[in-house]
């Protein structure tokens, strides 16, 4: 279903996730939409930024624009380190899920601990490469560990 959008929509300084989730018509089975939008959708501001910048809405559309969103918003509006690290010794799952704009649940972070993962490697890692995923760092976490271990 293709619908276009005549005319932005006003700033509403209320809307919610579930007024997006209607809006869109993003039914129950798009998970990965859902969380996306849950993740990268975090304040007011962006939602309605969102809302503001949807030309087609189709679910094509709208994960395409859910994914340049992150990205821009990891290049340019990222939490400064000083602010990522004082949440990750708070709540390292969380710190990390707001780092990497993606959901991150205790088993991710296991996986991420198991592999060497710190604060200070997630901070490395994206000072390198700000789009880094959550999975690409463990992997890069692993490979460091593996070049230790073996010498190399």
């Amino acid at each position: 279903m293709w619908t276009r959008i005549i005319k932005p929509a006003p700033f509403n300084p209320k809307l919610t996730m579930n007024d997006l989730i209607h809006m869109f018509h993003i039914s129950s089975e798009d998970e990965h939409i859902r969380n996306a939008m849950q993740i990268i959708l975090n304040s007011v501001e962006r939602r309605n930024e969102f809302i503001a910048r949807s030309i087609y809405t189709n679910e094509q559309d709208t994960f395409n624009l859910l994914c340049n969103m992150k990205g821009e918003y990891l290049r340019h509006h990222q939490l400064t380190d000083e602010e990522f690290m004082e949440l990750y010794a708070a709540n390292p799952v969380e710190a990390l899920s707001v780092y990497f704009l993606e959901s991150v649940d205790i088993h991710l972070y296991w996986e991420w601990a198991g592999a060497g993962g710190t604060c200070e490697k997630a901070v490395q890692y994206k000072q390198g490469a700000p789009e880094m995923t959550l999975i690409q760092a463990i992997e890069r976490a692993e490979e460091e560990v593996d070049r230790h271990v073996s010498g190399y």
